[in-house]
């Protein structure tokens, strides 16, 4: 603005604020302000609460139906990890093998469980040495054997609460009657003993093989008495 001086807009802005008059609006003014501001608000909440309910009827109808990815039992999910350790062993080796007995306190101090007895090996099982495991997150100890065909057989124990079988896998061997669960190319025996869930891994597989997985169960199951240290 020129003439007497610039003067800027805010200050143009704040010298009619407080210089002109101000007059309150009459009640019927206000009053028909007040309908038309929730007019358009009820014209604005309408489609928004419709769409709410959509999204409602699809999450309470529609989910429930979608699959579901079933999460794996106790007894899989352990078996998964010992299969993972015995291919890890296969392909590399066992990390710190021991000689039984020498190697035995050792073992047991870093497992937590004591072995009364192991099977050492026979003239068909040769034994390759123990050592302490941790899988999926429980301490264990891990027997290590080769057969003559050049199957590497894993023995494992693990500190774990007795685990429910799964029936339609129960296979009957001697006097014992452990889960045969089979995993992408390889087989493992599984069962409760005591307090200690064990479990007996190779790539013996196929039934033509079983006898003879079933004969390794009996040498090592019968040969090996894990127990809890504390």
């Amino acid at each position: 603005m020129n003439g007497r001086g610039d003067m800027s807009d805010e200050a143009l802005a704040r010298r009619l604020a407080s210089e002109l008059p101000r007059h309150q609006a009459p009640a019927h003014v206000r009053a028909a302000v007040v309908r038309l501001t929730r007019g358009r608000q009820a014209r604005w909440l309408a489609p928004a609460l419709s769409a709410l309910a959509t999204a409602a009827v699809l999450v309470l109808g529609v989910l429930p139906r979608l699959p579901v990815t079933p999460r794996p039992d106790a007894v899989q999910q352990l078996v998964n990890a010992v299969v993972a350790e015995h291919t890890r062993a296969l392909m590399w080796g066992a990390r710190t093998a021991e000689m039984m007995p020498a190697g035995l306190p050792r073992v047991t101090r870093e497992s937590g469980i004591r072995l009364d007895k192991a099977f050492l090996g026979d003239d068909r099982l040769e034994f390759l040495g123990a050592e302490p495991v941790y899988l999926d997150w429980r301490r264990g100890v891990a027997l290590h054997y080769l057969d003559r065909d050049g199957h590497r057989v894993t023995y494992v124990a693990l500190r774990a609460p007795p685990l429910p079988m799964p029936e339609r896998q129960r296979v009957q061997v001697n006097r014992f009657r452990p889960a045969l669960v089979k995993l992408e190319g390889f087989g493992s025996w599984v069962w409760n003993q005591g307090d200690v869930t064990c479990f007996i891994v190779s790539d013996i597989v196929s039934e033509h093989e079983l006898a003879r997985f079933k004969d390794y169960f009996v040498r090592i199951r019968g040969g090996t008495e894990p127990k809890l240290v504390y």
